[in-house]
Formats: structure tokens, C-alpha cells, sequence
């Protein structure tokens, strides 16, 4: 009876602090071009920047990643010859010894310098909130 009612009782009190949580807004952006054909070639050269911010990123998270796990692999090594060094069972994996999923993931968030750029070329950056959770129903 215990089991059940712990995990409902958690379950419960997630619910009233998360209803007591403000709404949650994503931006979303439009952009209108420059009239100038300078200014579109311009806009051209921010497009190109944001894909080597976001290619450049990518690669960095990648190569953070093989690292993390080549540091995982040593250390369940290591840990796997102090096990049967003093005869213990290995119940670790090397996925325990893994801080990719944590370490790994930084944001690639190229938006706001391509937004900063658009604007310098003559484009119109334009703003929109969206609410994405826990929005009052009015």
C-alpha cells in the first residue's frame, strides 16, 4: 500500500508546484529583407556565418562526446582491474563512467548574432511570443 500511495503523493505535489509556474514564451523571429541588392548579398554572407556557428557547434558537442566516452572507457578500466584485483564483481559499465549526456550538450544558439547581423544588412528582425506552457485559457 505504501508503494502506491508514495509515488502518488510525489506525483500530486509535482502537479501543484508546476501549476504554480508562470507561463513559458518561445520567440519566434520574421524577417523582412533589405530592399538594396547590397544588402541582400549582405544577408547572404549572415546566412553563411549562422550555418558555420551552428556546423562549428555541432562539431564541438561531437568531439566533447569522444572524449567523454574515450574517459570513460579508461576509468572503467581502471576500475575493472581494481575489482579483479581485490576479487570483486564488476557491476559497473562504462556507460556508468560516461558524462557525455551532461557535459556534452551546450546550446548552439547562432539566432541571436544572425539577428544581430540581418538588422546591421537593412533587414527587419521581427519578434513574436508564442506561449508554450501553462498559458491562461482567456
Amino acid at each position: 500500500m505504501l508503494r502506491i500511495f508514495t509515488p502518488l503523493v510525489c506525483l500530486f505535489l509535482a502537479v501543484i508546484i508546476l501549476s504554480g509556474c508562470g507561463p513559458i514564451y518561445r520567440t519566434d523571429y520574421s524577417y523582412k529583407p533589405p530592399k538594396s541588392s547590397a544588402g541582400k548579398m549582405c544577408i547572404s554572407q549572415c546566412l553563411q556565418n549562422k550555418s558555420f556557428c551552428e556546423e562549428s557547434c555541432q562539431v564541438r558537442n561531437e568531439n566533447c562526446k569522444m572524449r567523454a566516452h574515450e574517459d570513460a572507457l579508461f576509468q572503467f578500466e581502471a576500475y575493472k582491474r581494481e575489482q579483479l584485483k581485490n576479487n570483486q564483481p564488476i557491476q559497473r559499465t562504462v556507460s556508468d563512467f560516461d558524462s557525455s549526456s551532461y557535459r556534452c550538450n551546450n546550446s548552439c544558439d547562432c539566432t541571436p548574432s544572425f539577428n544581430a547581423c540581418y538588422s546591421a544588412c537593412g533587414g527587419q528582425v521581427l519578434e513574436n511570443k508564442v506561449c508554450v506552457a501553462f498559458c491562461d485559457k482567456q
